[in-house]
């Protein structure tokens, strides 16, 4: 049980990485007119990364944005952060441990570098 935590972190990765892989060419979504960013419904996520409840979310609710193409009228703001705390010596303390400290700076560092990665547009493939 112990790759658990590590299988659910990579199944995230993956999921994040298929989304901004994944396109297709269909003509009839040309056409199709998008809200502007401020006509759209801000969401914001806060998850964590070794969280068994967050990758359950994320996997079977979350990903019902697409499925539905509600995600056309929501700005995403994925946050890895959840259940942590900040200790007065400049560190934080996470709800799964250390590694999970990791893992949520790496993707908190993913998401600010590469944001594009996890908007997870309207083209994602949810079959797998």
């Amino acid at each position: 049980m112990a790759y658990r935590p590590l299988a659910t972190t990579s199944l995230l990765i993956f999921f994040f990485c298929f989304a901004s892989f994944s396109t297709t060419s269909n003509s009839s979504t040309a056409s199709i007119i998008l809200p502007s960013d401020s006509q759209k419904v801000s969401l914001g996520l806060y998850y964590e990364s070794l969280c068994p409840y967050s990758a359950n979310f994320i996997i079977n609710y979350l990903v019902k944005l697409f499925e539905t193409d509600l995600i056309s009228v929501v700005n995403l703001n994925l946050v890895p952060w959840g259940n942590a705390k900040i200790r007065g010596n400049d560190t934080f303390d996470c709800q799964h441990g250390p590694y999970e400290c990791l893992l949520n700076t790496v993707e908190a560092c993913a998401i600010h570098i590469w944001p594009e990665l996890v908007m997870l547009n309207q083209h994602f493939v949810t079959e797998m």
